[in-house]
């Protein structure tokens, strides 16, 4: 098949694009002047963030793609050159509610959040490993830092993909790719409506994506927002556990 993207705008792909933070990404990349292949599971909402982004119609390419399913994410990156920008944003969250506990929980969101990531990574390194370039954007949470209520088959999902991004930097860095990893805190998704405590610094999904495009060429490797939230939460990373514990359970379960 003749590949596609034969200009010199830059190209991103981004998994999970169609909804949340992903399909924000999509819309401020196209303003940006990029070249935008969106992959998604869900064609309805594909063709809908297609159809709000008609006046970009040449610059923005849909693939229905399970990213859990690496020979449909090898059969796309076939079809396109090497992403100047690879952004891994597939993810799904399902709270644990303790008196309906399933394995099945954590299964799931580790078959999508962690390895559904890899699978990605896998399909589309390659070719930038060739061109000796690119930047590669590992989407993960600030409920990777510590442990959150209800987070807890979401939470290692995310701490795994910091563990990996800082791991393969190592590897990439003599290829001149760039590692970046994003760690927001709560954004106002489909997945935190389940929630039923209180999310403190809650943001809209494009004010997300406007922070993450700001700092995708800045020397920091860690990309983390909103400020005051994620100071804290780091905070909270380096008090003993009794005391972020009793913090956490009061802010987040005292009052919703």
């Amino acid at each position: 098949m003749k590949k596609l993207m034969h200009n010199k705008k830059k190209t991103a792909v981004i998994t999970g694009a169609s909804e949340g933070i992903g399909a924000a990404l999509v819309n401020e990349l196209l303003q940006s002047n990029y070249k935008v292949i969106a992959l998604s599971r869900n064609l309805k909402k594909l063709s809908k963030l297609k159809s709000f982004n008609s006046k970009y119609k040449n610059d923005l390419i849909v693939f229905s793609v399970d990213v859990t399913n690496s020979s449909q994410l090898l059969s796309v990156a076939k079809e396109i050159n090497s992403p100047d920008l690879l952004i891994l944003n597939a993810g799904i969250y399902e709270p644990v509610i303790i008196e309906n506990f399933s394995v099945k929980t954590f299964i799931k969101q580790s078959e999508i959040n962690y390895l559904g990531v890899i699978k990605s990574f896998d399909a589309f390194i390659k070719k930038m490993l060739l061109s000796n370039s690119g930047t590669v954007l590992i989407m993960s949470s600030i409920a990777g830092w510590i442990g959150l209520p209800k987070a807890s088959a979401y939470a290692p999902t995310k701490s795994a993909l910091k563990l990996f991004a800082q791991s393969i930097r190592y590897d990439l860095a003599k290829y001149n790719i760039t590692v970046k990893l994003c760690s927001p805190g709560f954004v106002n998704t489909k997945a935190v409506k389940v929630n039923d405590f209180r999310m403190p610094g809650l943001i809209e999904p494009n004010v997300a994506a406007k922070i993450i495009l700001k700092n995708i060429n800045s020397k920091k490797f860690e990309i983390t927002f909103p400020w005051f939230f994620s100071t804290v939460m780091k905070f909270l990373t380096y008090l003993p556990d009794n005391l972020s514990y009793k913090f956490i359970k009061y802010v987040t379960l005292n009052e919703k």
